[in-house]
């Protein structure tokens, strides 16, 4: 007993092991026939019906959740879905588009995405009706294509489902452009399928123009005929019942132009109506049955077409039309909501990251500044002890000077004794090269101040007997002004910023612009004596026609206002001990007198000293005047 036991025990093993065997390559099998059909872009064949495609996938599918190939495991799964449309199962077919999108969105797969919203756009396409949206399903389905790459090889089947929905809104324009990128596509990667379906398009866009000439319509038989060559090559049942539909569409457009076509439409979409009057739900038997009744309407057959409809369009199948409407709309806005959140972490990543870019930035640009700021200190340290030096060097030097604003010749005798001392100081043996220095530095400031006394004097002397010639000529005195402006910037002894102010462009003048330079660097140069920090601002601009309005204002300590009457007097000075002869002023009032202008002190301004002088435009106007 116990012996049979075993026996049995082991044969029972054997049996199962073998039915496990059977089961399997079973199930291989109907794997690797429905991933053909995936291939082949079919539904089913003359070998598989479409109910046997959905018993098959429902059963592959949970064990394919776990396996590495992901795309085929949503292509599979967008093949179930519109097998369920296509067989009428339209709860379903919308539960399975829900599901993909979820699993997708849970496997942050992008391709996965990409499938669960064509597999939206086909329920709002196919079962609810609304174009538009499925249009915007099939974009967001390429749009997530396009993250993964440009050039997928799922892009044609996108870009069909894409002209479909374009051709039947009335956007031709765009759905051609669609057209062309396809037979791009399809003349660098032959792929019969595709090249199948794309001439569906091709004949639906030819009928959509048959209306205004019949040589569309020939365009339409001729892409017929290779749809049908393609059918002959691979003789797809379901590539059958699309070819018999386009026909009957290319017949109903012909009857446009001879009504007999409309009997041989009514034909095909009759024929296939019975075909696939088995399951009035499908979505086959529902396309036909909208044709027939077009037909019907056209010819004056009302009551039939009533009939169809009602047939068709029970009230009980419109309020459940509606409900899918809802679950198809529930998925959608899940993915726009999903969509919307990605968009703004990315935004919010790329906010964190500019923040912290700009952060490392300023800090750079911080320490640099500040480096740079060191510098400057250290080189304005040093330009503080050179002009320290300087100072000291020219106050040396003016100490060794008396006051001779009423004589001259005192004026002429000082410099003359400083370079005489100082010379013959440089004869001597056993001086450092530091006092050296300093002694040359002394001569070199006693020969300019001489120098520029003689010359002043000279152009004092030739200015009141008339001696000095003035070169008149065309000049623009806003370039004048730029020009005294920046020489006197590179010859400054002051803090102050040197500013040039005005509204014009340009103005042309007739003056000598040797001659008002040496006004404007005379009274820019003053200035600079008297501010030691703050601004000095020249300023330009016409004040009344044919008159030029100069001024040179600064914001230092000013000129008292029993001085100011006198400034422009010979050997006048606001301050005793600065530099120069005080015949500055007095040359610049001869000029500008001469030229045709005046000069005087602005009494008003009290934040510094303002200069003014006016200037004739056009000195032939100015004679005229006088005269």
């Amino acid at each position: 007993m116990r012996t049979r036991a075993i026996i049995l025990a082991l044969l029972g093993q054997i049996l199962l092991a073998s039915v496990y065997n059977v089961y399997a390559i079973t199930i291989q099998d109907k794997q690797k026939l429905l991933e053909s059909f995936v291939e082949r872009q079919v539904l089913y064949d003359d070998t598989v019906s479409l109910d046997s495609v959905i018993l098959w996938s429902e059963q592959l599918l949970p064990s394919m959740r776990s396996k590495s190939d992901k795309e085929m495991y949503f292509l599979l799964q967008l093949q179930l879905a519109n097998a369920y449309t296509l067989r009428g199962d339209v709860s379903l077919a919308t539960d399975r588009a829900q599901l993909m999108y979820e699993e997708a969105k849970a496997l942050n797969y992008s391709f996965g995405m990409v499938v669960a919203n064509q597999a939206i756009g086909d329920a709002y396409n196919t079962i609810a009706n609304l174009s538009s949206k499925a249009l915007e399903s099939y974009h967001d389905a390429l749009n997530e294509l396009q993250h993964i790459s440009v050039v997928h090889p799922y892009r044609p089947q996108l870009l069909l489902k894409i002209s479909n929905i374009l051709q039947r809104r009335g956007r031709l324009e765009e759905a051609q452009k669609v057209l062309k990128e396809l037979e791009n596509i399809l003349r660098q990667e032959p792929d019969y399928p595709t090249e199948f379906f794309l001439n569906i398009e091709k004949t639906n866009f030819a009928i959509s123009h048959g209306h205004l000439a019949q040589s569309y319509l020939d365009e339409a038989f001729v892409h017929l005929q290779k749809m049908d060559s393609i059918y002959h090559a691979h003789p797809e049942k379901f590539y059958r019942f699309h070819l018999d539909y386009t026909t009957a569409a290319y017949y109903r457009a012909m009857g446009t132009w001879d009504k007999q076509y409309w009997n041989k439409a009514l034909n095909i979409y009759t024929q296939l109506q019975k075909e696939y009057s088995g399951n009035k739900r499908s979505t086959y038997y529902r396309w036909t049955s909208m044709e027939k009744i077009y037909l019907c309407k056209i010819q004056g057959m009302t009551m039939e077409a009533c009939r169809i409809y009602q047939e068709l369009y029970p009230p009980i199948d419109t309020l459940a039309s509606q409900n899918y409407i809802r679950q198809i709309s529930t998925v959608k806005a899940k993915y726009q909501i999903d969509k919307i959140a990605i968009a703004s972490n990315e935004e919010y990543n790329k906010i964190i990251s500019s923040i912290l870019i700009g952060s490392i930035i300023l800090l750079i640009m911080f320490s640099l500044l500040a480096i740079r700021l060191r510098k400057q200190q250290i080189r304005v340290a040093q330009s503080t002890r050179d002009l320290a030096t300087s100072r000291t060097n020219a106050e040396n030097a003016t100490r060794a000077k008396s006051i001779f604003l009423s004589n001259m010749s005192h004026e002429i005798r000082t410099p003359l004794n400083a370079l005489s001392g100082f010379s013959s100081l440089l004869t001597q043996e056993g001086l450092d090269t530091e006092t050296r220095n300093q002694c040359n530095e002394v001569i070199q400031q006693n020969s300019e101040l001489l120098l520029k006394l003689i010359n002043d004097v000279i152009d004092l002397s030739s200015l009141e007997f008339g001696k000095l010639q003035f070169s008149i000529g065309k000049h623009d005195a806003v370039s004048i002004c730029q020009n005294v402006l920046d020489t006197v910037n590179k010859v400054k002894q002051t803090q102050a910023e040197l500013l040039f102010s005005t509204e014009l462009e340009e103005m042309i003048i007739e003056t000598d612009d040797s001659r008002l330079q040496q006004v404007l660097i005379n009274l820019l140069i003053n200035a600079t004596k008297f501010t030691p920090q703050g601004s000095i601002t020249l300023e330009l601009k016409m004040d009344t026609d044919g008159i030029a309005l100069f001024s040179v204002t600064d914001t230092g300590c000013g000129i008292p206002r029993d001085k100011q009457a006198t400034i422009f007097q010979r050997f006048e000075k606001l301050n005793e001990n600065a530099q120069g002869s005080g015949l500055g002023l007095s040359i610049c009032q001869l000029i500008i007198e001469h030229i045709g202008g005046k000069i005087w002190i602005d009494p008003d301004y009290t934040g510094g000293s303002r200069f003014c002088f006016t200037h004739p435009v056009n000195q032939a106007n100015r004679k005229e005047a006088e005269e």
